[in-house]
């Protein structure tokens, strides 16, 4: 059983113990009193009620308070964000290594092997994915089939083990969102296969993970009320958020709390927010620029 389904449980496991002490102290009043039967010490009873109570005291103690994020298990990374888990934070700010790149990697399955969700771009291999992001993945592209029946989801690359080069809308190694794991550029090839942020409106693909992607737990990386400036400008990560990126194929798992958050804007005046700002208005990271966590 997991932590957190015991600590939900304690005042359940509380009664039960208390309960049980009471009733014994019934029943050896009276069915215990046939002579030579030994009878309880009032200070052994004492005594093992103190006990309990520690332990209850022990227990509450321990509780965890407000989110509980699994750090990647495998990698590690000067990046203070690793211990955030699905809600890592990779961007020019926020790097990581290349032994960070390829332990993460092996963490990973194939979402064409194991869902069969095609990766239509042979150039990029196999499109890794974390395991428990690839599984709300498929519900999310068997989603969007029941939606649109004839229709399909199929991937433009997920994890890369290297950056490219070709411009605002590509990051050098250590500074790309694909290291992740948890990442997928996604397409209908019925609608066209070119990652072109002008044919938004052509893409009913697109459009229809902005409105319900979050239901799965992924959220629009890079929404344009984020991108800090038109693609013609210079990157611009700032310290309020901005993501310097606008691409409406790039989805990124998160959990669904904090994907409900983010994609109703809960620390965003009702608005989409970027993943930068989300860590920042909840406290996780504390400085966007230099690249700060919050400390334990």
């Amino acid at each position: 059983m997991k932590k957190n389904s015991i600590l939900s449980s304690l005042p359940v496991l509380i009664a039960f113990v208390f309960v049980g002490v009471f009733a014994w102290l019934i029943a050896s009043t009276f069915f215990g009193t046939k002579a030579g039967d030994p009878q309880p010490e009032p200070e052994a009873l004492e005594e093992e009620l103190e006990t309990i109570e520690e332990e209850i005291e022990e227990i509450e103690e321990n509780k965890s308070v407000g989110p509980v994020y699994a750090p990647m298990t495998n990698v590690a990374s000067s990046n203070c964000t690793i211990k955030y888990g699905n809600l890592m934070l990779i961007n020019p700010n926020f790097h990581v290594e290349q032994d960070y790149i390829t332990n993460r990697r092996a963490e990973l399955i194939s979402l064409s092997y194991n869902y069969g969700i095609a990766e239509g771009n042979p150039n990029n291999g196999d499109n890794l994915m974390d395991s428990v992001a690839a599984l709300h993945m498929n519900e999310m592209a068997n989603a969007y089939k029941t939606a649109y029946p004839g229709h399909t989801l199929e991937t433009r690359s997920c994890y890369r083990v290297r950056g490219t080069t070709c411009g605002r809308l590509c990051l050098p190694t250590g500074q790309t969102d694909h290291h992740t794991g948890l990442t997928c550029d996604l397409i209908d090839p019925a609608y066209g296969t070119s990652l072109d942020t002008s044919l938004y409106n052509q893409h009913v693909e697109w459009q229809w993970l902005k409105a319900n992607s979050y239901k799965y737990g992924f959220i629009d990386r890079f929404p344009l009320a984020w991108a800090g400036g038109s693609m013609s400008e210079p990157m611009n990560v700032n310290a309020d958020g901005s993501t310097g990126l606008y691409e409406t194929w790039h989805y990124r798992y998160v959990g669904v709390e904090a994907a409900t958050e983010i994609a109703t804007g809960k620390y965003n005046n009702g608005q989409y927010d970027s993943l930068e700002h989300y860590l920042k208005a909840t406290g996780l990271v504390t400085d966007l620029v230099n690249a700060t966590c919050k400390t334990d």
